[in-house]
Parts: structure tokens; C-alpha cells; sequence
């Protein structure tokens, strides 16, 4: 288990409510831990065991796709697979990290329903604005979980700006955060290098403004995905604290690519920064084929397609098949039976 003293940690009590939800829902947990390397144990009473930051994330970018809401059910609005997948679209022609923060807080105001992102220019600072006082939040019985998750948010928002610009890494100057004071389970707040302000009644990120206000060369379409995200913070807090077990693993960033729709090696390579041959090494060195494991996904999101009611032609289709019936000879070969005989059993 991980040792809180040596990684930016996340006690699994924190994680223990989305795992519930998820169990709810009928996903299989112990099949999705140990696809991320996560210790099965933790399912047990390991709630007050710690695991890292990166593995935390890695934990809700699976189960967001597995719930079909990215909010992991936080928001009592949900948003669909795919949604930061959109808002990054949109960002291709902004020249400015300024430009990218007004872009991306006036897309998730209309995602969620209402004015609670805001970016503020200052004399010295560009500042992103999170107010959630009126947020719709759903489940969600204590302030300390709010704070939580809010913070984890902040630190969401900071690698998906780094996606778009080297230049967000070193930008901030500081940080205001509505949790009263520091102390207790606040491990994750170890992410930071930069001042933090207890006690404020919003949240806010201020980045320098000469950095801000920098022309920037946006990324391709294809390297901004919600994926990269993630793959952004499992990489940036492996860079503070290297002690974050599996998170890092080929494999597994992998799996992550191909359950958000990334289903071409070439694709996949071309998001890691890998060229092909390299990818398929270092997953020989664990001891896996690019194949195998796009066939893991795809069979186990078949299957979740189904159960939720979807028409075979329409998972053919998500899955990117290019008809029905290769879908169907696939499926079989994955289970030894076709879909149709699959949902009667």
C-alpha cells in the first residue's frame, strides 16, 4: 500500500462513495482494479489506506466512462462521455492562454447550466474564477468532500491548460481555496509550488499575465482529447513524486485511451508522444500486445453497451465497426457466443 510520507496522496475513503455508485451500477470493480494496478484489497475496508493522486485520477477517468457522466454523479446535471472532449475542440484558434481560460470557462458554464466559471484580467495576474455556491450538487453530504473535490478540479483544470501550453506549468502565482485552513487529509494540495489562500468564499487560480497573454501554437485536434488530460496529471505528479506504484504504466495509459474511443494504434501512439515500434516495445516489456489489449476494451464496453440497452448496429457503430455482422463475428470470437445469445443469458 502506498505510504502517504513519499507521494502526493489521496486516502481511499475519499474514492470509497464513486466506488459504491459504481458497484451500484453493476460495473465489475475488480476486474477495473486490477486493469489499473490498483490493489483489490482496497475493496475490502481499505478505507483508510492511501493510494496516489495520479492513480486517484486514473480511478475517476475510468469510472467517468464506465457511469456515462463525467462528473462521476457529483453534478446533479449530467455530462456526457465526451463532453471535455468537446470543450478542448474549441480551442484550436485561441492565441493566448487568456484566450483558452475565457473559451473553456464560458464552454463548462454551458455544460453545466449556469455562470459558475469566470476569468478576470488584472493588472498582474489573469485570474480563473470557480464559484460554486449555487452548484447543483448531487449525493454529496459534507463540506469536506466539496472542498475536496473542488481542489481536484482546480488541479484538473491546471493539466488540461498545460495540454494547450507548456507555458501554464510555471504560470501561477497563486491559489484561493474555500477550505477554512490547512492540516488533515489534505495530501493532495501537495500538487502546488505556488501560495495558497485559505478560507475564500470562491475559488481561484491566478496565473502570471505576461505568460498568460504569450502567443501560443495550439496543439493538432487530435492530441486535445480528455485523455490527454489525464494522462497530463499522471505524468505531472509522477514528475514531483516518481513513488505513484503502476500509474504510469504503458498498459494501463493505454486501456485509458482505448475505453475514451481511441481505438487505432497509430492514434494512440501519436497521443503518448510514442512512435509505433516504441509503443509496441514498451508494451512487450510488460508483456502485452497492442491488440490484446483493444480487444479487452472494446469486448468490455460491448458488453456495458448492451446491458444498457443499446441495438447491436448502434454498438457496432460506437465501436467503430464497419458493419453489424463484423461486429457480431468479433464478439463471438471474444466470448464464444453472439451478442444476441450474450443479453439472453
Amino acid at each position: 500500500m502506498l505510504d502517504p510520507e513519499q507521494s502526493i496522496s489521496v486516502r481511499f475513503e475519499r474514492v470509497a462513495p464513486l466506488v459504491e455508485s459504481a458497484r451500484g451500477e453493476g460495473i465489475d470493480l475488480e476486474k477495473l482494479f486490477a486493469s489499473l494496478d490498483l490493489p483489490p484489497q482496497l475493496l475490502d475496508g481499505g478505507r483508510n489506506e492511501f493510494i496516489s493522486l495520479a492513480d486517484y485520477y486514473r480511478l475517476q477517468n475510468r469510472l467517468s466512462i464506465l457511469t456515462g457522466d463525467e462528473t462521476v454523479h457529483l453534478s446533479s446535471r449530467q455530462l456526457l462521455p465526451g463532453s471535455t472532449d468537446f470543450v478542448l475542440s474549441h480551442l484550436t484558434d485561441c492565441e493566448n492562454l487568456y484566450e483558452v481560460m475565457c473559451v473553456v470557462a464560458k464552454s463548462y458554464n454551458l455544460l453545466h447550466g449556469g455562470q459558475f466559471n469566470q476569468v478576470e484580467k488584472k493588472r498582474g495576474t489573469i485570474d480563473y474564477l470557480i464559484d460554486d455556491r449555487n452548484f447543483p450538487y448531487a449525493g454529496i453530504n459534507s463540506s469536506e468532500e466539496i472542498y475536496f473535490q473542488c481542489e481536484c478540479i482546480l488541479i484538473f483544470l491546471h493539466c488540461l491548460l498545460m495540454v494547450i501550453s507548456p507555458a501554464a506549468r510555471d504560470a501561477i502565482k497563486s491559489l484561493a481555496i474555500c477550505r477554512p485552513s490547512p492540516g488533515g487529509d489534505c495530501g493532495h494540495l501537495g500538487y502546488w509550488d505556488a501560495p495558497i489562500r485559505f478560507g475564500s468564499n470562491i475559488y481561484k487560480v491566478s496565473f502570471d499575465r505576461e505568460a498568460a497573454m504569450q502567443r501560443i501554437k495550439t496543439p493538432s485536434p487530435e492530441a486535445l482529447t480528455a485523455n490527454a488530460v489525464y494522462q497530463m496529471i499522471v505524468e505531472t505528479v509522477a514528475g514531483k513524486h516518481a513513488a505513484i506504484g503502476k500509474a504510469n504504466a504503458i498498459s494501463a495509459r493505454v486501456r485509458d485511451a482505448l475505453a475514451r474511443g481511441i481505438v487505432e494504434q497509430p492514434d494512440v501512439a501519436g497521443q503518448m508522444g510514442l512512435s509505433v515500434a516504441t509503443l509496441r516495445r514498451r508494451l512487450a516489456e510488460e508483456g502485452l500486445k497492442f491488440r490484446e489489449l483493444r480487444e479487452e476494451v472494446l469486448n468490455e464496453t460491448a458488453k456495458r453497451l448492451l446491458k444498457e440497452g443499446r441495438s447491436v448496429s448502434d454498438v457496432s457503430e460506437a465501436l467503430g465497426f464497419s458493419e453489424a455482422r463484423a461486429f457480431n463475428r468479433a464478439f463471438k470470437d471474444w466470448n464464444g457466443v453472439t451478442p444476441k445469445t450474450y443479453l439472453n443469458q
